[in-house]
């Protein structure tokens, strides 16, 4: 019995088994589409199970097909650059608001093989000028293995980081892409061009979109209307915004072209009541909108009016300077009718005239220099028929007076200091001293001005005025600056034997504060001791000088050598220097000694005079180029009997000669 149950089970694990493994093989993949990616294939099963009908390929939904083949991602998602939410990448256009949103949905892009090197490299496109809704072309050059299947695409990213694509994806260079209509002229965006297989992306470029125009239309005063006499001319403004140049078109067909003025005036003369449009305005980027109404109200038989306007351009005069009265006469006045200008004092009723008559809206005036500073009342009057304006209060002020005190000031060095200004007449003032020192639009009196010299000043006024203009001006005022005692330190010398003739350099410092024209020179003693200048080269931190020559027979002096300035009369410590005398070394050699053949011994040079490094040759040819070693002993191995002398010389203060000699004896 228990034989019978261990055969049943056993049986019963190999049916359940293949049965199992249909199963799993039978159950459809989560992706359906996979382009260009061979679906896998179920387990193969036993010849006697069935496949059930679930997992049969013809009874799946149809999908459409994709466009391009993406790149498969760690999420099994296509690649969003190459297909936008599905559409169909033979789609002529796209709409502009449409691919952005789209853009937003796609999933993040893959990164390229980083074993790989891969480059988009967009070219000079900045000599473009584009409007939104323009199409550019943009060239670009790549590098590495792209797949056959890869595509690339334009994006637009605007300030806030946010991309948009405005081309269609094609196979190379270059890209033609359109600028988004919505997008804002003015501002500037950047450019990119981005692959799909794999996803790298360009540099960004930077792209100014030109402004589309606008323009609006009004009087010179900033109305919409005006009143004016048959005959009269009315003045509109025009002001446009965008790119220029503009051209516009106004209601009365009058037609502007490429005009760079903004605002751009316009002088009309209309017989009736008429109003002032812009129909139309165009730039580079197109039409633009168009805003505004001036109206000209043409009065044919008005009653004369007469009143100041912008009065506050005449609150405050200057006696013997012509100023302008501005003011309306609106309304009909007759043949032969004139403008004057009257002035009277604030409290009393007499006014006179201070102008030539005038048949404008501008009266000429001046106030005569026998009216004294003061408050005064002005108007104008008009004669056919008599009328008389409103009266607007006015100041009369003198010309401008500054007088510069009389201070006398002593600052440390870098320092600075206040010098006293006192102002009378109309302000603001301003002034400008002797020394550059310039300040405007000063408001009070007396004012304090700041300076800091370099050097002891004296201070006067070059100009000074306020608003009359340049007035008289006077006084004076002497600063002193203290410094410390100017002195010369004459540093370290490089070297202490130098050659007669030839250029040193010698470091110096200096403290304290020199006058203009002051010189520094370097002085050397001569034969009797006494200080004698040197050619010298200035510099910040050397001087230049060459050595003079020594006197006949000297071949080493020690001399004196120290710097002077002129302005202050300053001089350096006195240092000491050896000058040797130009081809002057000499080079003795000594030496006696007995060698048996193939023996080495050694044989001496004794060095007077000149500089080292001291180069010689020998009469056997042996060389020896710069040693700084007095005595010298050289290794030599005759192979006969042979006597040493000097047959060259030199040194660092040129050639020099050789005496003596050095005998070795071979013996046989």
């Amino acid at each position: 019995m228990l034989r019978f149950f261990f055969l049943f089970f056993f049986g019963l694990i190999v049916f359940i088994a293949p049965a199992d493994a249909q199963r799993k093989a039978a159950a459809p993949r989560k992706t359906i589409l996979a382009p260009k990616t061979k679906a896998a294939q179920p387990a193969k099963q036993p010849a006697a199970t069935k496949q059930p009908a679930a997992v049969k390929t013809d009874t799946l939904p149809k999908q459409p097909a994709p466009v391009t083949t993406p790149q498969a991602d760690t999420t099994g998602k296509a690649d969003s650059l190459n297909v936008l939410d599905g559409a169909e990448l033979s789609k002529d256009t796209l709409t502009e608001k449409e691919a952005e949103e789209r853009l937003e949905k796609q999933e993040k892009p893959t990164k390229a093989d980083s074993i790989r090197s891969y480059k988009i490299q967009i070219e000079d496109i900045s000599y473009l000028s584009v409007c939104p809704g323009t199409t550019i072309t943009i060239p670009f050059k790549t590098e590495g293995p792209f797949d056959e299947d890869n595509t690339f695409i334009a994006q637009m990213i605007d300030v806030n980081g946010k991309t948009v694509p405005i081309s269609l994806p094609v196979k190379k260079s270059p890209v033609k892409a359109v600028i988004p209509s919505y997008k804002i002229g003015g501002e500037v965006y950047r450019i990119q061009i981005v692959s799909s297989v794999p996803v790298i992306r360009s540099q960004e470029v930077p792209i100014r979109l030109l402004q589309t125009p606008s323009a609006r239309i009004e009087f010179m005063d900033g109305t919409q209307t005006t009143r004016i006499m048959p005959g009269q001319e009315a003045h509109l403004k025009v002001n446009l915004s965008g790119t220029a140049p503009w051209s516009f078109l106004l209601s009365d067909s009058t037609v502007v072209y490429q005009t760079l003025s903004n605002p751009h005036y316009l002088t009309v003369k209309p017989k009736d009541v008429k109003a002032y449009k812009v129909t139309g305005v165009s730039n580079a980027c197109g039409s633009g909108v168009t805003s505004g109404e001036a109206i000209v109200n043409v009065n044919n038989n008005p009653e004369p009016k007469l009143e100041l306007k912008e009065t506050e351009k005449v609150a405050k005069l200057c006696s013997g300077v012509p100023f302008q009265v501005p003011f309306n006469a609106t309304g009909k006045y007759k043949e032969g009718n004139k403008f004057v200008v009257q002035l009277a004092e604030r409290s009393g009723s007499n006014f006179k005239t201070i102008s030539l008559p005038d048949t404008s809206g501008y009266a000429a005036a001046e106030i005569p220099l026998s009216y004294k500073p003061g408050e005064y009342r002005l108007r104008v009057v008009s004669s056919a028929p008599y009328l008389v304006s409103q009266t607007t209060n006015v100041t009369i002020v003198s010309p401008t007076t500054t007088v510069l005190q009389k201070d006398s000031l002593r600052l440390g060095e870098n320092e600075s200091g206040e010098l006293t200004l006192k102002f009378t007449g109309g302000g603001p003032w301003f002034v400008l001293l002797s020394d550059g020192t310039y300040e405007n639009n000063i408001q009070e009196s007396p004012y304090k001005i700041k300076v800091k010299p370099q050097y002891d000043t004296y201070y006067q006024i070059t100009s000074s005025g306020g608003l009359c203009g340049v007035g008289k001006f006077s006084g004076a005022a002497k600063v002193s600056v203290k410094s410390a005692p100017a002195s010369i330190t004459l540093e370290k010398l490089p070297q202490s034997l130098v050659c007669a003739g030839s250029s040193i350099d010698i470091p110096y410092k200096i403290e304290g504060r020199y006058n203009q024209g002051n010189k520094f020179v370097v002085q050397i003693t001569d034969k009797n001791g006494r200080f004698v200048n040197l050619p010298t080269t200035v510099s910040p931190t050397s001087m230049k000088v060459k050595i003079a020559a020594l006197a006949p027979g000297d071949t080493l002096k020690t001399q004196k050598i120290r710097i002077i300035s002129s302005s202050p009369a300053v001089s350096s410590a006195i240092e000491e220097v050896q000058v040797i005398a130009p081809d002057r070394a000499i080079a003795e050699v000594s030496g006696k000694a007995t060698i048996t053949a193939g023996r080495t011994t050694r044989i001496q040079l004794k060095f007077k005079n000149g500089l080292p490094p001291w180069s010689f040759t020998l009469s056997d040819g042996t060389a020896i180029n710069g040693t700084f070693l007095n005595p010298y002993l050289i290794s030599v191995s005759p192979t006969s009997t042979t006597e040493y002398t000097i047959s060259s010389l030199k040194s660092g203060c040129g050639t020099g000669t050789g005496k003596g000699s050095a005998v070795v004896t071979v013996d046989n």
